[in-house]
């Protein structure tokens, strides 16, 4: 099973960016392909810089997991614009607005938060 998560909520005003990356964590434990798509202000989870987030202690508690199990992570180009992550510890791939696409596409289950 192919699972997409398509994150896009801002973090400093919405509890969605970490609701996400729990819930990810707990279906990326078995056979699920697993996948997140940070847009807009959400790869703001991934910046060291960044200490307001709501629901930080679930962030700091859950996206380590996602690293250590290599599920891929990507980050909208357009994102990156206003958002600074050359210090972050998380690897992620940056995408254009078609690649999203064809990752979205390619999902069996797409959850947007």
């Amino acid at each position: 099973m192919k699972i997409i998560f398509f994150i896009r909520t801002n973090p400093l005003n919405s509890h969605r960016p970490a609701e996400a990356i729990r819930i990810a964590a707990g279906l990326g434990t078995g056979k699920n392909s697993v996948k997140i798509i940070f847009s807009g202000e959400s790869p703001r989870v991934m910046s060291p810089d960044e200490e307001d987030l709501v629901d930080i202690d679930i962030i700091e508690k859950f996206l380590p997991i996602l690293k250590e199990w290599d599920i891929p992570m990507y980050v909208d180009k357009g994102s990156l614009a206003h958002i600074e992550l050359k210090n972050s510890e998380y690897s992620f791939r940056t995408i254009n607005a078609e690649e999203t696409s064809e990752i979205l596409a390619g999902g069996h289950n797409v959850f947007v938060f």
